[in-house]
């Protein structure tokens, strides 16, 4: 058995079990279920951010394309 040089007595001496420090089966699944939450959250942002660069990026060629076709008919006369 191991000694403690205070007058704290180590875990192996105390009264305390293992199965003190053990989470139950609600923690467990509270745990759980808070991290399937995070991943799906962070896996709609990245979904929404995906859509919005692509929308933007559509715009961003309709645009390019309106105003080449302005420049365009400048020099065709």
């Amino acid at each position: 058995m191991m000694k403690s040089t205070d007058d704290v007595p180590l875990v192996e001496d105390s009264e305390q079990t293992a199965n003190d420090y053990r989470l139950t089966i609600w923690h467990k699944i509270l745990f759980y279920m808070l991290g399937l939450t995070s991943a799906l959250t962070i896996c709609v942002l990245i979904r929404l951010s995906n859509k919005l660069a692509a929308d933007a990026e559509h715009k961003a060629m309709l645009h390019f394309k309106e105003i080449s076709n302005r420049i365009g008919h400048k020099f065709d006369n």
